[in-house]
């Protein structure tokens, strides 16, 4: 009679192990870099304080489909130089979609949102954690983890006497496949679902109706974070907030991507 196979030891740290390598993976494929020659045209105007047009040199190389978080960064810097804080809050949310962990980006985006008067979309602490990866990421995650799953599931039918040693392991990665799933469903919710726009005037009346004149419902300034609720031709319903609710003409924000 041949001896039973010896427990499988420490597979919960080799997971473990596993699970801090796919979070350092970055699967989103690099986008391509912009001229090197006008990203420095770029940035020689910004460094010689002409911001305006530094910003629209980099928003130049955008629209040619180069865009980097490098770009996008820099094009938010512009736009915060040149007191446009809505326009530098858009790109700065770029940016760090591209790059979620980046301090330099982060830091930026939160002192352009410290800068924002008046009422707007506070950022909820899901919102601060979905934000930690991209979207490809928590997808990468999830899958690695419902497979990685599956073969522990089949390995048990496989080979019947490793089942009580790999039960522990088997309950570990289910309540990580469950938890990323969830983690992916919210993240993807957040992406497609919630339509956000950024204030990008000095001041923006938003009224109870879709008329310019309806009665006032509160006022937003550059840089105020919206939730869009519904649309009636060139007005938004708009939200910052449960207690308020209105209307502005969607000429004065621009999409948060």
């Amino acid at each position: 009679m041949s001896p039973a196979p010896q427990p499988i030891r420490n597979l919960a740290a080799r997971l473990g192990c596993l699970f801090v390598l796919l979070l350092a993976l970055d699967p989103v494929p690099a986008p391509a870099e912009p001229s090197p020659a006008a990203f420095q045209a770029a940035n020689k105007l910004y460094e010689e304080g002409n911001y305006a047009a530094a910003a629209a040199a980099y928003e130049n190389l955008i629209q040619d489909d180069r865009a980097s978080a490098a770009l996008y960064f820099n094009l938010g810097n512009a736009f915060f130089k040149s007191s446009q804080i809505g326009r530098a809050i858009a790109a700065y949310r770029q940016a760090e979609r591209l790059t979620p962990r980046d301090p330099d980006v982060r830091a930026n985006l939160q002192f352009a949102r410290n800068q924002v008067q008046g009422p707007t979309l506070p950022v909820g602490r899901g919102q601060r954690w979905l934000a930690r990866l991209s979207l490809d990421e928590w997808t990468l995650l999830a899958a690695a983890a419902a497979w990685l799953l599956f073969l522990l599931l089949a390995l048990r039918q496989w080979r019947p006497a490793l089942k009580a040693s790999l039960r522990s392991a088997v309950l570990a990665v289910g309540v990580a496949a469950v938890s990323l799933g969830a983690c992916l469903a919210a993240a993807l919710y957040q992406a497609r679902s919630v339509h956000l726009v950024i204030v990008v005037k000095p001041e923006a009346v938003v009224r109870w109706g879709w008329l310019e004149g309806s009665k006032e419902a509160f006022t937003v300034h550059d840089g105020a974070e919206l939730k869009v609720l519904d649309q009636n031709g060139q007005w938004l319903q708009v939200s910052a907030g449960p207690l308020r609710l209105g209307w502005l003409p969607r000429d004065q924000v621009v999409p948060a991507h």
